[in-house]
């Protein structure tokens, strides 16, 4: 089956009825919400790294210091250093 089939299928009144569709949906909207959950954890969590090597810096720690504390890469303080200055 082609992909306009597959939808023409799915959007049918009987397929919305059915439990079967009703289940598939709720564990794709389950599914996204975990995963836009777990984005949004991680890209915080390299803020918050970042923010700190921002303050390592300005308190005179070395790049290698920095890059063990905070599990950045050297390039990446490197780069928030030159943003700061």
């Amino acid at each position: 089956l082609n992909r306009e089939t597959i939808k023409k299928i799915l959007r049918s009144d009987i397929m919305r009825e059915s439990v079967i569709y009703q289940d598939i949906l709720e564990e794709g909207r389950e599914e996204g919400e975990e995963k836009g959950l777990q984005k949004g954890l991680q890209a915080g969590k390299e803020e918050k790294a970042r923010q700190i090597a921002l303050k390592m810096l300005s308190a005179g720690f070395s790049i290698p210091e920095i890059a063990r504390f905070t599990d950045l890469s050297p390039d990446a303080i490197e780069q928030l250093q030159s943003r700061d200055d």
